[in-house]
């Protein structure tokens, strides 16, 4: 996740899904962190980077390595939850590798 979202506890729904590891509260990175830093991160943790930032993080994607997937910025997180719950079900997570989606 960026760093721009509530505790990966908000996302009862997604914990279900997906491994959720918030960058500042998980891993100790600063609020301030760059975002090229986050998804190396998230390559590190073999994980997705769920963002608002959508298009500034688009530019970091690496061919086979973590993806990355958009969001509406104005969504409260009990919608995060639902929506991306929704998305990612019965997904197969290395179709998505080094790519960027938008929901």
């Amino acid at each position: 996740m960026d760093s721009a979202f509530a505790a990966s506890g908000k996302f009862t729904k997604l914990s279900k899904k997906a491994k959720l590891i918030h960058p500042v509260i998980d891993l100790g990175l600063s609020p301030q962190t760059a975002d090229e830093n986050i998804y190396q991160k998230a390559i590190e943790q073999n994980c997705f980077v769920l963002t608002v930032d959508f298009k500034d993080f688009k530019k970091f994607l690496s061919r086979g390595k973590g993806g990355i997937i958009g969001i509406n910025s104005q969504l409260s997180n009990s919608q995060i939850d639902e929506i991306v719950t929704e998305f990612i079900s019965g997904k197969n997570p290395d179709d998505f590798l080094g790519k960027a989606t938008k929901i």
